[in-house]
């Protein structure tokens, strides 16, 4: 059998955590691992296959003859001795090969002596991991969690971080922004920006579904944003930021935000409420289309921001039903 027949079996085989993971087939022994665990495979072809199938396996190994197939999972195995076709000893390593070509050079995982790299997962989290040649004719194995959001929450992409995000409320419960924020601080979290529009109907379509179909009113859920004090003390109207649809008159509890395109204001918005108590802090509206068909929502989008009066919970002809939360990913614990 030719050493590396299997080397591009994620060709046949489907993959969901990364696609780009194949099985690079040499000889050697694992040296340095804390757990493995057998399978029962009769060829080496079935071994290698058992590990590319699991999400968590990064390592195959077995003597040529017999097979005695042994698989290693992510976070188990950490230095693997580089040996000769005579020593009849297989590892197939999982990693990145994302142009699907037979490696080069006396060391195929790490394609000669450079890095290589590849990603697992079990129960506790998705990791990373880098396979490095070392001088002593080892492979040695290292490991990095990804953060991922807790249970709850959803994950999205920004420029400066991914960025998890919890929406809480509903048809019966009422809030200030104040008591919107000390919830978000009792969850580790802040009120969540609206870095994208993605961000922003996540929000308004999980509150639309937390205050049900049945939900008689208009809505309001808090997001980040304050009015800034010079933006509403005497004067205001001279300072050009503080006017206008500009959000640079308001700070942001979320410290992410770097476009902000997910503040798209409802018509004629903000308003400032310059009649009543002033409105400096920035809520979105939810509006049920099934109960409001008279609105047009190409201006009164639901998710549409609008500013509202920070310390009240019923405003003007509808009330304050919920916030949304924003943090960052974390590494599970047990993780590392």
């Amino acid at each position: 059998m030719p050493l590396f027949a299997l080397f591009l079996v994620s060709l046949l085989l489907p993959r969901s955590f990364s696609d780009s993971n194949s099985m690079i087939v040499t000889y050697g022994k694992p040296i340095n691992y804390t757990a493995s665990y057998s399978h029962t495979s009769t060829t080496w072809e079935e071994c290698v296959g058992a590990c590319y199938q699991s999400l968590s396996c990064v390592l195959a190994h077995t003597p040529e003859s017999p097979i005695n197939c042994k698989l290693f999972d992510v976070n188990k195995v950490f230095e693997v001795e580089k040996l000769e076709s005579s020593s009849e000893s297989l590892v197939a390593f999982k990693a990145i090969n994302s142009g699907n070509t037979c490696p080069t050079g006396d060391n195929p995982p790490t394609f000669g002596n450079s890095r290589n790299q590849g990603t697992a997962s079990n129960q506790i989290a998705n990791y990373t991991y880098d396979i490095d040649y070392s001088v002593d004719e080892t492979w040695q194995l290292s490991y990095t969690a990804i953060p991922v959001c807790p249970n709850g929450w959803t994950q999205f992409v920004r420029p400066s971080t991914n960025w998890c995000i919890q929406v809480i409320g509903g048809p019966d419960v009422t809030y200030t922004q104040s008591q919107a924020l000390t919830n978000c601080e009792n969850l580790e979290s802040t009120l969540t920006g609206l870095e994208t529009i993605a961000e922003r109907d996540f929000v308004a379509n999980t509150a639309i579904v937390l205050l049900g179909e049945d939900y008689p009113e208009h809505a309001g859920f808090w997001v980040s944003g304050t009015r800034k004090p010079e933006c509403y003390a005497d004067g205001w109207e001279s300072i050009s930021y503080c006017t206008g649809t500009n959000l640079q008159q308001f700070d942001f509890t979320d410290g992410y935000l770097t476009n902000y395109a997910g503040y798209t204001w409802d018509y004629r918005q903000p308003d400032r409420n310059l009649n009543g108590p002033w409105a400096n802090c920035i809520q979105i509206w939810m509006r049920n289309q099934a109960k409001f068909p008279q609105y047009n929502y190409t201006l009164f989008a639901n998710g549409n921001a609008d500013d509202a009066v920070c310390d009240v919970v019923d405003y003007q002809s509808y009330h304050l039903r919920g916030f949304a939360c924003g943090k960052i990913p974390e590494v599970p614990v047990g993780a590392i």
